[in-house]
């Protein structure tokens, strides 16, 4: 596995990630970047021989996959969720596909969800007037708007050419911008069926009411950062009232976690409205 380098970011994951590692082909080379304190992680990557890189804060998902990314020198970067399980042959199926899709510049695997469903990136808020493909994939290659940042192949030299993930972009809708950048110059996105990777999504981390209010937060100021990048109307409008929306359901009433998830989505979009306004009123 010369060619490839598995890149994953790693927060209070010392209970799955080892489960990830241990999916992966042997000699396939593991890069770590782990965001938060030590869990146990550290000493675990010290007896693997796991390359652990520790920037001593939480840089969020796509700083910490650049920071990843920029001490790998193979041809194809595989960014992982800790959660994420490949299947024994998904990663020989991506390559594959890499060798018949020579202009392509990334690749991305089916997810099969907790229940064995398979799923898979089928739209982007940030394209919201495009056909949707179907449901299911089907057994063959195809060329698609977006891909999935749990798991995700992406050809080293076109992640460079976009200047990898967005630094601006704390948490959520990283991968949707890279997709955009990538398909407008660097290269078509396909999504390989044959390869598969098991997803149980939001196990990386411990959940909390405090965890999802943060994650809520940064959500919506993610939301609003791309939305603003790639030119959808009044972002953050749509983005303070989808957090009025959660926070007026039934399960807010009930569910502290979701409850602080909304309430993190409503104080994320005011505050990227403030400093739309300060933006404003300074260039003046």
């Amino acid at each position: 596995m010369d060619d490839l380098t598995a890149i994953s970011v790693a927060y209070n994951s010392h209970a799955v990630l080892p489960g990830m590692a241990d999916c992966l082909p042997a000699g396939t080379r593991l890069i770590v970047v782990d965001n938060g304190p030590d869990d146990g992680l550290r000493d675990w990557a010290a007896g693997r021989g796991v390359k652990l890189l520790i920037p001593g804060e939480n840089l969020g998902f796509g700083r910490a996959c650049n920071l990843g990314a920029a001490a790998a020198d193979s041809t194809f970067l595989l960014f992982l969720n800790p959660d994420a399980r490949p299947a024994p042959d998904a990663i020989a199926h991506l390559l594959a596909a890499a060798a018949r899709h020579p202009t392509a510049a990334a690749f991305g695997p089916v997810l099969i969800n907790a229940g064995g469903q398979v799923r898979y990136k089928r739209n982007s808020y940030l394209l919201r007037r495009a056909a949707k493909p179907p449901r299911d994939p089907g057994p063959e290659d195809r060329a698609v708007s977006v891909l999935s940042g749990a798991a995700l192949m992406v050809r080293r030299d076109a992640f460079q050419k976009v200047g990898g993930f967005d630094p601006r972009i704390f948490l959520y809708f990283e991968d949707d911008d890279l997709c955009l950048r990538l398909r407008q110059f660097a290269g078509p996105l396909i999504l390989v069926p044959a390869a598969r990777v098991g997803h149980a999504a939001g196990t990386s981390s411990t959940p909390s009411a405090a965890l999802s209010r943060f994650k809520g937060y940064h959500w919506a100021r993610s939301r609003v950062h791309v939305g603003r990048k790639h030119g959808v109307r009044l972002p953050w409008l749509g983005g303070l009232w989808d957090g009025i929306s959660h926070l007026a359901s039934p399960k807010s009433w009930s569910d502290a976690a979701h409850r602080g998830e909304a309430l993190g989505r409503v104080q994320g979009a005011l505050s990227m409205w403030r400093s739309q306004m300060l933006e404003r009123a300074t260039a003046q």
